[in-house]
Formats: C-alpha cells, sequence, structure tokens
C-alpha cells in the first residue's frame, strides 16, 4: 500500500512539473498576397520552371502580438493558382510546388496532377510531410517555385500565374 501511494505521487508531482513548463500557444491563419509566380520565356516543351518571392514581416503578421514573436509551428492549409487573366497561356501539364528560405532546404509543398486550362483556378495537393516551416516564417522571406509541364513545343512570352497559399501558425502567448 505504501509503494501505490509513492507510486502516486511521484506521477502527480510528473504531471505537475509537465503542465507547468508548457507553453500557451495561439493559432492563426495567414495568407500570402496574390503573388505573380512568374516564369519568363521563351519557354520550350517539357518541365519549366516559374518563381514567386514572399517578403513580409512578423509584426506585420501577428499585430495583436507584443513583445517577441516565436514561432512554435506552421503548416500550409492551401495552395491555389491560376494562370494569370487576360495573357497568352500555352497547353500546361501538371505542376510540383516548392518553397525556399534563407536557412531552409528546397521542401515539396503541393502538387497539381492536371493539365491547367486558362480559364480555371487550381488547388493543389498539399504535401504530408511539411519541415522546417516555422524556420521559414522567422527568416521573414519565402521563396515559391512552380515547376510545371509545357506541353506546346515553343513560348515566347512569360507566363504568369497568381498564386495564393494559406497557412496555419501557432505563436506563443
Amino acid at each position: 500500500m505504501k509503494y501505490k501511494s509513492l507510486t502516486f505521487l511521484s506521477l502527480l508531482i510528473i504531471l505537475s512539473i509537465t503542465f507547468s513548463c508548457a507553453v500557451e500557444t495561439e493559432k492563426h491563419e495567414v495568407s500570402t498576397p496574390i503573388l505573380d509566380l512568374k516564369a519568363v520565356g521563351p519557354l520550350f516543351e517539357g518541365s519549366n520552371t516559374a518563381t514567386a518571392t514572399w517578403e513580409f514581416s512578423l509584426e506585420e503578421l501577428f499585430p495583436d502580438i507584443e513583445g517577441d514573436i516565436i514561432v512554435k509551428k506552421a503548416k500550409i492549409t492551401g495552395i491555389n493558382v491560376k494562370p494569370r487573366t487576360g495573357m497568352d497561356f500555352p497547353k500546361v501539364g501538371k505542376m510540383v510546388m516548392e518553397m525556399k528560405s534563407k536557412y531552409t532546404s528546397m521542401t515539396r509543398i503541393g502538387l497539381l496532377e492536371s493539365n491547367i486550362q486558362p480559364d480555371k483556378s487550381y488547388n493543389l495537393q498539399i504535401a504530408g510531410k511539411q519541415k522546417e516551416l516555422e524556420t521559414a516564417f522567422t527568416d521573414e522571406r519565402i521563396t515559391f517555385v512552380g515547376d510545371f509541364d509545357m506541353l506546346d513545343e515553343d513560348f515566347y512570352e512569360d507566363v504568369v500565374f497568381d498564386l495564393q497559399v494559406t497557412f496555419e501558425v501557432e505563436t506563443e502567448k
């Protein structure tokens, strides 16, 4: 009987220490502005690359947080691409979306497996594993890279997509 109460007391102490050290967080939904995901022509049949860079400050994204802004967790919840309205557009196949920041490696974040039509908007499939997003947010500059398959032989103009990425970000309270 003495050992049971000692075990219970030990467990109670461990749990109280664990919960007293836990940091409270707050979730935020953050979306990029509509970015120009641009591939500079001439472009040729096969794989081509379009890029867009988003620069921001944590203070602008989280104006209600006073003091240091600490990003504890981040994940992508949506990636939307749409061919730019009013521009000529070649026949384009699937697209793989990646991202990179100053202190992160290139990471795949999404995939679109259908051909892209000029008058439609597309939501990409979000990658299951998302690495280093917290670091990317603290870098305050993220570059998005869209690798797409062009189905036409030659296209001499730029190809521009509207890109918007939505994140769920947890910050310390």
